[in-house]
């Protein structure tokens, strides 16, 4: 049971970056996500990244480039399933 806790820990602590995403609703599917962030759309901390397997933590600064528009965000926290608008606005902050 311990290993249990000790592993929902740690993966609450960090999360793909297409998951989180497409979990708190910045885009629509999670293959949505994978493509921005392959076709270089998506920065993390002001570093460009190429793959949707990178964890992201709390604190971190996620820069979103679509459609001429910029969109900068604050993680705030992570989720096991994709929420409703409302309680996903309370996993980021926008900057």
């Amino acid at each position: 049971m311990r290993n249990l806790d000790t592993q929902n820990i740690i993966e609450m602590s960090e999360q793909r970056i297409d998951n989180w995403l497409y979990r708190i609703r910045l885009t629509k599917t999670r293959s949505i996500s994978q493509r921005i962030i392959k076709e270089g759309n998506v920065r993390i901390n002001k570093c460009k990244i190429y793959k949707p397997s990178i964890k992201i933590k709390p604190g971190d600064i996620i820069t979103i480039n679509l459609y001429n528009k910029t969109l900068v965000v604050v993680v705030n926290g992570f989720t096991k399933r994709r929420l409703d608008y409302k309680s996903a606005q309370e996993h980021y902050k926008i900057l």
